[in-house]
């Protein structure tokens, strides 16, 4: 207790130096980024692209049984009026029953999982996978509740701490087992961590089993909302999954599942910005001034968004260049799949802020008509692109849908006067010169090695 007392003081102490955490989030980020890219690169020379394949199924499973019980927990303890102890108490307890309820559909389903993808083999691996759920069922909400009060620099230093952690241990049973297990060993790390971090790292609210009939109701009418939406991202997030599993190798899928996890931590960086920095002080300058929040809105992330867009517009341009470096050969190709998947988070910039800003002024279904809009247009270029062009082109008009959602926040943004179309142009001249320099670095380096000039690699 004296090490965590310790720990403690010294983060008090270094705080008001941090400011706002901003800048200590994106440097975790970016230091997770290369973090994770070096241990994958550790990894990936261990395990075979099967084993990701495996994971990628694992994955895909967890994501649909969490979205189709999504009640939209964070978004509504951040900007509910109420942060009191038996708010929280009763959120925590509707959390323990929908995990337990999760975790008996994937450990009595796993067979049923296992066949609608076509790998009987790995149902067991399906069960086990459930457990963490238990884990995070009986943990606290302090994560949570820390970010309610914008506590940006000790979650981010927790989640740095639970990065290493998982990291360190995937790479050593990575060594010794070298086969998906791994991996797996890494979910539960993450998961036990999460749950002693909650309780002894963080201050939360004293842990109860309590269904408060106001807040319930309550609960019960921001999930109504926000449940169609998540069945929608359901749809939109996990086709392209569900499709190479049915129709490419397991290796294939492998390599599509390598190329997720780059994106995944591309769009983990760019949303955590904005959820833990920008929608919190929005939300905040929100409630004392519209006029205020109007202000900050594009000036307060315009910097990184534009470093982000650069970074991204990079990878959409250069995604193998990416591959050819990290990887070996057998993972030669999953940079067409990453140049598509970065196209998603490239939207969200723009995307992702103006629902978070919307939401806050009261209207909360911009999320589900923002994913109506992308689902109606899969329905349009879905069957098109994948009778004419094949299972690929599909996969393809899923990436897109992203930017087809655009016109709509935007014109969203313009009816609560926060628009500003130049800032907007900003964005997209960023992402275009880095797509610019990425691609001229693919073609500049197929170039020298087609002509000898350097060896493949």
């Amino acid at each position: 207790m004296f090490a965590v007392s310790d720990m403690r003081s010294a983060a008090a102490k270094i705080r008001p130096a941090l400011g706002d955490g901003s800048t200590l989030l994106i440097a975790s980020h970016v230091a997770q980024l290369v973090l994770r890219i070096g241990s994958s690169m550790i990894v990936t020379r261990l395990l075979s692209p099967e084993a990701y394949g495996v994971i990628g199924i694992v994955s895909s499973i967890s994501y649909i049984l969490i979205m189709i019980s999504d009640m939209g927990l964070r978004s509504y303890i951040i900007r509910h009026e109420d942060g009191g102890d038996e708010l929280i108490q009763s959120v925590w307890t509707v959390r323990l029953m929908r995990n337990l309820a999760i975790f008996a559909i994937m450990f009595v389903g796993a067979g049923v999982f296992a066949d609608m993808y076509k790998a009987p083999e790995i149902a067991f691996a399906i069960r086990i996978c459930a457990f963490p759920f238990i884990i995070e069922a009986f943990s606290s909400l302090a994560f949570l509740t820390t970010e309610r009060n914008r506590g940006v620099v000790r979650l981010t230093v927790l989640d740095f701490i639970r990065f290493l952690l998982v990291t360190l241990a995937t790479i050593i049973a990575a060594y010794f087992l070298r086969n998906y297990w791994a991996i797996v060993i890494g979910m539960f790390v993450n998961a036990l961590f999460a749950f002693f971090s909650s309780y002894v790292l963080l201050k939360g609210p004293p842990v109860r089993f309590r269904l408060d009939p106001e807040h319930v109701r309550d609960l019960w009418g921001f999930w109504r909302i926000i449940i169609p939406s998540s069945l929608i991202t359901l749809v939109l997030t996990q086709t392209n999954t569900v499709v190479m599993a049915r129709f490419f190798p397991l290796a294939e899928l492998g390599k599509f599942t390598i190329a997720t996890t780059l994106s995944s931590a591309v769009l983990g960086v760019t949303g955590e910005y904005v959820i833990r920095v920008f929608f919190p002080r929005f939300a905040e300058a929100n409630r004392k001034s519209a006029a205020d929040a109007k202000d900050m809105y594009y000036a307060a992330r315009r910097p990184v968004t534009l470093l982000f867009a650069f970074g991204i517009g990079g990878l959409i341009g250069g995604g193998e260049v990416l591959i050819r470096i990290l990887y070996n050969a057998e993972y030669l190709g999953a940079g067409l799949y990453l140049s598509l998947l970065c196209i998603a988070p490239l939207a969200r910039l723009s995307s992702l802020p103006a629902e978070q800003a919307i939401i806050t002024k009261g209207f909360v279904k911009v999320a589900l008509v923002g994913n109506a809009v992308r689902l109606a247009w899969i329905a349009v270029t879905g069957p098109i692109a994948y009778i004419y062009f094949g299972p690929l082109a599909l996969i393809a008009a899923f990436c897109l849908a992203e930017v087809a959602a655009a016109p709509y926040t935007l014109w969203k943004l313009k009816q609560y006067d926060l628009l500003n179309l130049g800032e907007e142009f900003f964005i997209i001249a960023a992402m275009l010169v880095g797509a610019a320099i990425g691609y001229g670095c693919y073609v500049s380096v197929e170039a020298l090695i087609a002509s000898g000039t350097i060896p493949d690699f």
